[in-house]
């Protein structure tokens, strides 16, 4: 057989092709006086391959005989036609294989008079599109006996037909040098293969992913979207059709492929763009691997020769192919088999069918124009020709291969690219995932490279609930803007963090559910000033004094209930306070415990941290207001307080990890292991007690859990300003088996006053935050066996600040009718004049603590840092 020009006086080809001398010839004949070096055999005999010369004729042969040969650019007889002639029994592209004078088709087929003709005034060499930038010699590689053309496409209209001249020859002369180079790395000897080592080859950068506790990914770290996997989950029909079209020598050759390397040096002396780069999938993965440059050049393509030989017989073919799956571009942002899988078909690739995996190996040669949602026509003709392909290596049958038809590729638009997680409220969790992992020690070139899966305590059933509860009722198109929420829900049982709900900024934006955005707590802190007081002795049926308007030592102003409320009277028991939410019983309570007592039980409970601060570097400044919320707590914080209420007593740290795998499959970090101690907050009584007063709450609420369970819930808000309106609201609450809290306020460092936009009223506790609540709790605990609370021992017999005993008024001979306090004498400060005074501060009617004195006068001052 014989490669390459063989130029006559006058350039016109002819078609005799001359016999070998039995072995490969390159630059010349068989013979001394056409000036060849033989490589080879036998001086005689039809079965050599010749490069670069010829005889007298002057085109280009391939093939021993004139019966048996190929033959491009000139008649397959006696006439001046100017066709192109592939394989036995005439396959002609451009030309008739006939004596007529110069044809207008191209045609395919085994014969003249068989032939299907494709166009019109197709000119020589002209392929089908869907065959990829490579040149005629290249498609005699793809099958030397039987061209399987693809139909993706008509030929090009305006090919440039180079004819020989001086300067080329002299091209082919190193061209032929070259070769002889080449041959050294094929062959193994030379110095130049001595000179180039083996280097160790670098890890795949793979995509870490991180994965709810029920299963499913829905996060991603890389610097490439690739997921590594073993051969064996590769289904052998995959691995055949990417063989078959790439490498269909790849079992039997040495790492490099004769035909692909010639045709490649003919490219390049040529200057032949479309002549393709004849690599192997062992060269191709050398290139991928070692990140060595794609340039055409003769010393890239030497090392990379070299190179696949060595590792041919370092390494096993398996071990070759599975790098190469794990390595090469499928386009989509998809580098791997993997990750390509899931781009294209939305399944893991040991769930592929045979058709499936023949569409990703038509891909891999040209991702942009193989992509059928770039060009359907090009793709499909593509995968044909993978398919005809393995029919030709025995790979599949043919009536399997006629039975086949093209799948259903996932559109491009609808494919999920890497990192488009990032946006909305994923993108905070997986902030918060990534800042978890670099707490327990995992490096962030790690998480970026290492391929790790991260399996977190996420519930997919929870997430989505949060989700949608927190989006229904708070949004643009429905609040603005500038109002947002965040909510945290925990297990109590083991503080594994079920649900996280950070706002819908995106990642790279501030965490609101964080402690690096702390809001005030309002009367959702009241729970920690009781479970205080019940320790030091206090009955949850103890009596305090429950009026508006009380005076207290270390405040200036009187401080008033929420709507002046006085139903309470003097005579109210810790129960009745805590449903009513009464300021006056609750800053009594925490004057009397002392406001750091009260902080470092919450502290051991969860809430670690007060205004961003910890609790030791805040106790000093601490004072009663604390016991009214005043002090700013951050929702996650709160929920595992409200966690360790609904365990009585017993804190268990939140965490988001479960365990982490490296790319290997192997535990590297498992939670079981590095499990945190628990901490006893309070004894389990205070706790029963606790939770008996906030059932009370949860039923004097509409917002119940829509299967009936039982729950503990306390609402709080923070005043906006000196007006009747608020600029923070809470809903905090928990069963047995779920504990969570939920905010609403600013998305921003500025307090907005909260007004539903929907009805026009201003937001309180049991509103919108309650709204959300209601409706995740629900979803969430909809496979959850129902659990009822243990019952409260009504523990302390230490008496609270009521009177003894309150004297029955005398009534007056003059009633007046103007005395707020019903006739006892007495008026209050706050009334002043028979009318409210307005200088002393105002509640904000929603049984929830509004203040001015707030040490955080609304501008915040913790939202310009991310972390927590």
């Amino acid at each position: 057989m014989s490669y390459g020009h063989t130029p006559g006086g006058d350039g016109t080809p002819e078609v005799p092709a001359r016999p070998s001398s039995g072995g490969t010839v390159y630059g010349g004949s068989s013979t001394p006086r056409e000036g060849g070096t033989v490589y080879g055999g036998s001086s005689s005999g039809t079965g050599g391959t010749t490069y670069g010369s010829g005889a007298a004729s002057s085109g280009t042969t391939y093939g021993s005989s004139a019966s048996r040969g190929t033959t491009y650019g000139s008649g397959a007889a006696s006439s001046g036609s100017r066709g192109t002639t592939y394989g036995s029994g005439g396959t002609t592209y451009g030309s008739s294989a006939a004596s007529a004078p110069v044809s207008s088709g191209t045609t395919y087929g085994s014969s003249a008079a068989t032939g299907t003709t494709y166009g019109s005034n197709t000119a020589v060499g002209d392929r089908p599109a869907g065959l990829g930038p490579r040149s005629r010699a290249a498609a005699l590689e793809d099958d030397q006996d039987h061209l399987y053309p693809e139909i993706g496409g008509s030929p090009s209209n305006n090919p440039k037909v180079k004819r020989p001249g001086r300067r080329k020859k002299i091209l082919i002369g190193i061209g032929v040098a070259t070769a002889v180079c080449m041959l050294l790395g094929l062959t193994g000897g030379g110095v130049a293969y001595a000179s180039v080592d083996l280097p160790s080859f670098p890890e795949s950068s793979g995509t870490t992913q991180i994965q709810y506790a029920d299963g499913g990914t829905f996060a991603t770290f890389a610097l490439e979207n690739r997921v590594e996997v073993p051969l064996a989950k590769v289904p052998k029909y995959v691995q055949e059709a990417v063989i078959a079209v790439e490498d269909p020598d790849f079992k039997e050759n040495s790492g490099v492929s004769f035909r692909g390397t010639a045709r490649a040096v003919w490219g390049l002396v040529s200057g032949d763009d479309d002549a393709g780069g004849g690599s192997t999938i062992t060269q191709q993965y050398i290139r991928n691997a070692l990140n060595l440059t794609k340039s055409r050049s003769y010393s890239r393509k030497v090392k990379e020769i070299i190179l696949a030989r060595k590792l041919s017989s370092s390494w096993s073919k398996e071990q070759i192919l599975k790098g190469y799956l794990n390595t090469i571009y499928f386009g989509r942002g998809a580098w791997g088999i993997q990750s390509a899988s899931q781009a294209y078909f939305g399944k893991d690739v040991d769930k592929l069918t045979p058709a499936e995996g023949a569409v990703l190996a038509a891909v891999i040669k040209d991702p942009t124009n193989f992509d059928p949602s770039n060009k359907l026509a090009s793709a499909q003709g593509r995968w044909g020709y993978v398919l005809d392909q393995m029919v030709k290596k025995d790979f599949i049958g043919q009536s399997e291969r006629d039975a086949m038809t093209y799948p259903k590729v996932v559109d491009k638009k609808d494919v999920k690219r890497a990192g488009a997680w990032r946006s909305g409220s994923t993108g905070i969790l997986g902030q918060k995932i990534e800042a978890e992992l670099k707490k327990i020690g995992i490096k962030e070139q790690d998480i970026n490279t290492g391929g790790l899966t991260v399996k977190t305590t996420i519930s997919s059933r929870a997430q989505q609930a949060a989700k949608k509860a927190s989006e229904k009722y708070v949004n643009d198109q429905t609040q603005g803007k500038e109002m947002a929420t965040a909510m945290v829900s925990i297990d109590p049982k083991t503080g594994a963090v079920k649900a996280y709900y950070g706002g819908d900024r995106g990642y790279g934006n501030l965490d609101l559910a964080s402690t690096a955005a702390p809001h005030p707590a309002g009367s959702s802190y009241k729970p920690y000033v009781l479970a205080k007081a019940i320790e030091e002795g206090y009955s949850i049926d103890s009596l305090w004094d429950g009026t508006s308007g009380q005076k207290f030592e270390d405040r200036d102003s009187p401080l008033k209930n929420s709507e002046d409320d006085n139903s309470c009277g003097k005579q109210c028991s810790l129960i009745n306070a805590t449903v009513k939410s009464l300021n006056t019983v609750y800053w009594a309570l925490t004057l009397e415990l002392g406001a750091k007592n009260v902080a470092k039980l919450a502290e051991k409970a969860g809430v670690k941290t007060l205004d961003g601060k910890k609790v030791d570097d805040i106790a000093a400044e601490l004072n009663s207001g604390l016991g009214i919320g005043q002090y700013q707590v951050s929702v996650l914080e709160q929920a595992a307080g409200y966690a360790t209420f609904a365990n009585y007593g017993t804190y268990h740290e939140p965490y988001f990890i479960e365990e982490v795998k490296d790319s290997d499959g192997t535990v590297m970090w498992d939670r079981s292991m590095k499990a945190g101690q628990t901490v006893q907050a309070f004894s389990r009584d205070v706790g029963k007690d606790v939770s008996y007063v906030m059932q009370q709450v949860y039923d004097s609420t509409d917002k119940k859990i829509s299967d009936g369970r039982e729950a503990a819930i306390k609402t709080g808000t923070q005043q906006y300003r000196e007006t009747d309106d608020n600029a923070h609201a809470w809903m905090c609450g928990y069963t047995p088996n779920l504990a969570t809290a939920v905010w609403v306020g600013s998305g921003t460092d500025k307090d907005i006053r909260l007004i539903d936009k929907t009805t026009g009223k201003r937001v309180y506790g049991s509103g919108i935050p309650g709204k959300i609540w209601r409706d995740y709790m629900s979803t969430a605990l909809q496979k959850v066996d129902k659990e009822d609370f243990e019952s409260a021992p009504h523990r302390g017999d230490k008496a609270g600040n009521a009177p003894t005993a309150e004297p029955t008024p005398t009534p007056s001979e003059n009633p007046d009718g103007e005395n707020p306090d019903g006739g006892n004498g007495e008026t209050p400060p706050w009334y002043e004049g028979g009318t409210p005074n307005p200088d002393l501060p105002s509640d904000d009617g929603n049984g929830d603590q509004g203040q001015t004195d707030n040490p955080d006068t609304g501008d915040g001052g913790y939202f310009n840092n991310q972390g927590g």
